[in-house]
């Protein structure tokens, strides 16, 4: 161990807790210093849904205590943020006045929600869903609230959604795109969803979105007008609370202050490193090859790459692979895997398997006899299964007749 080296990792988020986890006690650091902006112990992100449905609490969602830490030579700085860095000195400022200096420094500065600059977004009952303060938020409302609006329907806004409705709350769930969570589902899969959203008790609204948020005292809104795509119409929405799940704005500018290259990230190479020497990057803050990352598959992988280079061990270099995509609500079971929106326009065949009854679906996309993307809905059984084939690229052809339905016991050979 360097009795002088310092690892200093500016955020406490998804990625600074999987890099924690990684280097356990294997690291050769004399201190690892963890600053975050939050006031609260590192908690599961991927829990909020759960959080907020009031089907978990926080701590079954908070992994480690402070024992886990000082075992392994890591000091948390609670509720202090990052003002300036110095890349010379390589020493950074926080808001308190504290100063800290660092042999490594990581960005693992997370994002932000994007809030739209429309009429009445800042008021008081207008939220993002992206950290234990916004649920924390929302969970002081609900006595006072009856009707919930939440704008957008990936994943965050399908979840933040059903939890709201799980509270007692009237939610209404509104989408720009004609297609629900449009980047991992297919028209089929999305009527599926809309279906069972419905069945819930959500009112679903695509090809919409709020124009302005409307007050009585400029403080909480208690309405919004609303604009259907391609229509000159408006209406009028009653709502107590407002939800956007619209998107993510890596957290970026105390990197371009310190004169790190960023676009629309913190810029990384395929090992994590920005442009200054002895810098890194990692997970939602960072931009590899023009891409930006919000889902966890990316960033533990990512986290693989970093941890072997922060343990001086042979690295291999980071790269876009397929995911699979879950959504996270109870009852409601959907995995999207790889590039499900190929066709026969780009060389692909398509296979699917629906019974609109019982609420499932199954779709593969074969190119050269080799899946390249599922989904799965309603029946998630095989889902990694068909990860798996994906992943090796197998080929399937002599599996064609029974894909659809998993895998098949072969008989051995006499």
């Amino acid at each position: 161990m360097n009795t002088d080296s310092v690892l200093l990792i500016i955020g406490n988020g998804m990625a600074t807790n999987r890099l924690l986890e990684t280097l356990d006690t294997h690291h050769h650091f004399a201190r690892i210093l963890v600053l975050s902006d939050e006031p609260a112990r590192h908690y599961n992100r991927i829990m909020l849904s759960p959080l907020l449905a009031g089907e978990t609490d926080l701590a079954a969602i908070t992994p480690h205590d402070d024992d886990w830490y000082s075992k392994r030579r890591i000091q948390i700085f609670y509720g202090e943020s990052a003002v300036a860095v110095n890349t010379q000195q390589r020493n950074i400022t926080c808001a308190s006045g504290l100063t800290l200096s660092w042999t490594q420094l990581i960005f693992a500065t997370g994002s932000r929600s994007f809030i739209p600059s429309i009429p009445g977004a800042g008021c008081r009952n207008v939220l993002g869903f992206r950290t234990l303060q916004d649920v924390q938020n929302m969970q002081a409302r609900l006595p006072h609230s009856r009707h919930a609006t939440v704008v957008g329907a990936g994943l965050l806004g399908v979840e933040a959604a059903v939890g709201l409705q799980a509270q007692g709350l009237q939610v209404t769930l509104m989408h720009r795109n004609p297609v629900l969570m449009n980047r991992q589902l297919d028209s089929t899969a999305a009527q599926l969803l809309h279906n069972a959203l419905r069945q819930r008790g959500i009112q679903v609204r695509t090809g919409c979105g709020p124009e302005q948020l409307l007050s009585d005292n400029g403080q909480e809104i208690n309405r919004l007008l609303l604009h259907r795509s391609g229509r000159d119409t408006r209406q009028t929405l009653a709502t107590d609370l407002v939800i956007f799940a619209t998107g993510i704005i890596p957290n970026t500018e105390l990197a371009a202050q310190a004169g790190i290259a960023c676009n629309k990230g913190i810029q990384v190479n395929e090992y994590l490193q920005t442009s200054v020497p002895g810098i890194y990057a990692l997970g939602e803050c960072c931009e590899f090859s023009g891409t930006t990352y919000g889902l966890v598959a990316p960033i533990w992988h990512q986290v693989q790459v970093l941890s072997q280079m922060l343990l001086k061990q042979p690295a291999s270099p980071y790269y876009e692979q397929p995911q699979i995509t879950k959504l996270k609500v109870s009852g409601l079971d959907m995995h999207s895997i790889g590039d499900i929106h190929a066709g026969p326009d780009d060389g692909c065949e398509l296979m699917t398997l629906l019974d609109e009854e019982a609420g499932m679906y199954k779709k593969l996309v074969l190119r050269h006899n080799r899946i390249i993307g599922a989904l799965c809905v309603g029946d998630v059984r095989h889902s990694q299964w068909y990860f798996d084939l994906l992943m090796q690229a197998e080929d399937i052809s002599d599996q064609r007749l029974t894909l659809l339905f998993g895998p098949q016991q072969r008989p051995e050979a006499a």
